[in-house]
């Protein structure tokens, strides 16, 4: 649901699509130390991981608060999310300020290691309600009509991601998917959204279906 388009699935060239990022939502945040991982091959410390979990949750969980969960994404999905923000094409005060002195292989060597992370769904949140659950999950199953297609037609099953373009969902904390939603909602407002992105499906939900989304997302294992 959080990819730009739910047509055109194509992977080639999907560094220079201007992609609808989840990573660096500007939130509370709440310091933790980053946790010893298993030997993978990459660096188990790479730049300014300390300064990632301050807002991402130890080991790019995701936070109660709204920290959107960076472990287990696509790798080149991570690295180009930083190479916007260094760049200044994806607006955040927060996330400029972190990117803009790292290097090509710093954002490599941060992509990598959050890549490879699996810990537990944040925690913290109060746990939504069965019947939001149930009807998340028929959200991100099956859609809701022709304007909300399903939101695991293009980030596959499970929410699980599909490539570069289209990132996982699943496991993020529900009020990062509301506050997202809500963003690509003011989005529309702004500006007539081109069809087929998520801004175009963001601004046919309602609150209960955001919630609902949020919801079902929260729970779900990546």
């Amino acid at each position: 649901m959080f990819g730009l388009r739910y047509t055109g699935k194509s992977r080639d060239g999907l560094r220079l699509v201007s992609l609808a990022v989840l990573f660096g939502l500007a939130g509370i945040c709440h310091a933790q130390s980053p946790a010893k991982v298993q030997d993978t091959g990459v660096d188990a410390n790479p730049p300014s991981v300390t300064t990632c979990v301050a807002c991402h949750g130890a080991l790019g969980a995701g936070t109660a608060s709204g920290g959107p969960r960076l472990a287990g994404k696509d790798p080149d999905y991570l690295a180009h999310a930083l190479a916007m923000f260094k760049a200044g094409t994806r607006a955040s005060d927060a996330m400029q300020a972190v990117a803009r002195n790292l290097s090509d292989s710093d954002i490599h060597n941060l992509a990598m290691f959050f890549s490879q992370q699996n810990p537990p769904l944040a925690t913290g949140a109060v746990p939504p309600s069965q019947s939001l659950v149930i009807a998340g999950k028929q959200l991100a199953e099956m859609g809701a009509g022709p304007g909300v297609p399903a939101c695991f037609s293009c980030h596959a099953a499970g929410g699980k991601g599909n490539g570069a373009r289209f990132p996982g969902i699943a496991g993020e904390p529900a009020a990062f998917v509301v506050a997202r939603l809500h963003e690509f909602q003011a989005r529309a407002k702004g500006k007539m959204p081109a069809p087929g992105t998520m801004t175009a499906v963001a601004a046919m939900l309602n609150d209960t279906q955001i919630e609902e989304a949020a919801a079902y997302l929260s729970v779900t294992g990546p």
